[in-house]
């Protein structure tokens, strides 16, 4: 993970470049309002109106209430402060959104669909457990090649659109099919399992960010203050490194 300190930073092939960047700021607050109530709550909303157990309320509010209040947080505080908070973050939000949604796919198959099947819950978890183990794998081989050669880098843009607004698509569909309950249902459940992938897939990709910049401090940049509000500080007695 430690980059050799011989190696220049305009060296560096460009995915690398790419894990040692910062959320850009201005993006920040809308990232947060996003990721929290549309990527999240949307899906855990789904399951846990589809389980209508109050015991699955009480299991994850843990959860919940570390990711909400931390988002204000990070919402109130400014964004050039929180630049390595906001990566881990994200690593964290994915790791709690995928455990949280995990539990309500486990809910929703057992109270909603009437899932018995003890092979179901084994072969779920154990496909489960390996995509994670696929994903946090291919964070870590990516990163530990030569650092100057670059890698042939897909679109992903295209697929993780599709992932984000997936909740979206899956409550349309959902209300398309609602005349058909068992229909309706499986839909549901699909679609908050694509979300645990989904945030699965953050929670490998920015905890690796957060801890492959922290054991590269040389080569980050954090993004600095515009004039603007570079001088509005300065008046504020606030010193500028």
């Amino acid at each position: 993970m430690k980059i050799s300190p011989e190696i220049r930073q305009q060296d560096l092939a460009q995915h690398v470049k790419k894990q040692l960047e910062f959320i850009p700021v201005e993006d920040v607050k809308s990232s947060v309002i996003v990721m929290v109530l549309v990527m999240f709550d949307i899906p855990l909303l789904l399951g846990l109106l589809s389980i209508f157990e109050l015991e699955f309320l009480y299991i994850l509010s843990p959860f919940i209430l570390i990711l909400h209040l931390w988002g204000i947080r990070l919402i109130i505080k400014k964004p050039y402060s929180t630049q390595f908070e906001m990566v881990l973050f994200i690593g964290v939000w994915g790791l709690c959104g995928a455990i949280s949604l995990f539990v309500t796919v486990l809910g929703m198959s057992y109270y909603t669909i009437h899932i018995t099947s003890v092979l179901y819950y084994i072969t779920i978890s154990v496909t489960t457990i390996l995509l994670t183990y696929i994903l946090v794998k291919y964070q870590k081989d990516k990163y530990s090649d030569d650092p100057t050669k670059e890698k042939k880098i897909g679109n992903q843009s295209k697929y993780m659109g599709i992932l984000t607004i997936s909740p979206a698509i899956g409550y349309m569909v959902a209300q398309s099919v609602q005349e058909t309950i068992v229909l309706q249902q499986f839909f549901s459940l699909i679609i908050v399992y694509i979300s645990v992938i989904l945030l699965m897939y953050a929670a490998a990709k920015f905890l690796h960010r957060y801890f492959f910049m922290k054991a590269n401090m040389d080569f980050v940049n954090y993004h600095p203050y515009p004039n603007k509000e570079k001088k509005k500080l300065i008046k504020q007695g606030v010193e500028i490194k």
